[in-house]
């Protein structure tokens, strides 16, 4: 898989994962054990956010208290959601 945008919010989610993300990363010279979910890149907003998949398989975002969700964009969603409540 490639690079996927979507804009949610009018914020912009972009997640990359495969060599995409492969190759990204040794341009902005992050390591390998820094990747996230199996080499899984999400940024929102072009901030980075490093996610993990837990037990069952679902994405969940280091630094935010919520419910494991299916897929990073859904994620993402999720954090833009909660962001939006606190401005």
């Amino acid at each position: 898989m490639a690079e996927q945008r979507e804009t949610y919010r009018g914020r912009e989610i972009i997640l990359r994962t495969g060599a995409e993300a492969s190759t990204a990363r040794a341009t902005a010279g992050i390591r390998e054990d820094e990747a996230g979910a199996e080499g899984t890149e999400l940024y929102i907003d072009g901030e980075r956010i490093f996610t993990m998949r837990d037990a069952g398989g679902k994405y969940i975002a280091s630094g935010f208290a919520f419910d494991p969700q299916p897929s990073p964009v859904d994620l993402a969603r999720k954090i833009i959601d909660y962001r939006e409540t606190g401005e």
